[in-house]
């Protein structure tokens, strides 16, 4: 059985993780992940604790959905919030930190 990495992307990480363990099993940290999310959301004028309370809980919905089809439904309720954050999250490799994209066995 080989070891899932989970990081924080730092470039050296990204860089030596897929050389030693494989790209299949490196993973990214949500709690990271979701301080990035919403550090870009600030660039919307997204600054109140209310609203970044509600962007961290929609993008754990797009993370932690459990199916492809929950992962569907999650991003098209955040595209109705704000169109660029969905591309923000599709630009930022869900297949590495999203539940039902991530899909190497452990």
């Amino acid at each position: 059985m080989q070891p899932v990495v989970m990081s924080d992307r730092n470039k050296a990480l990204l860089h030596a993780v897929p050389k030693v363990f494989g790209i299949d099993c490196h993973t990214y940290c949500v709690r990271h992940i979701r301080e990035n999310f919403v550090t870009v959301a600030a660039k919307y004028d997204y600054r109140k604790e209310a609203t970044k309370d509600l962007l961290k809980e929609m993008l754990n919905w797009v993370a932690y959905a459990a199916s492809e089809a929950e992962y569907r439904l999650a991003m098209d309720e955040l595209r109705k919030f704000r169109r660029e954050l969905v591309v923000w999250v599709e630009r930022n490799e869900p297949e590495r930190w999203a539940q039902s994209k991530f899909k190497k066995d452990s």
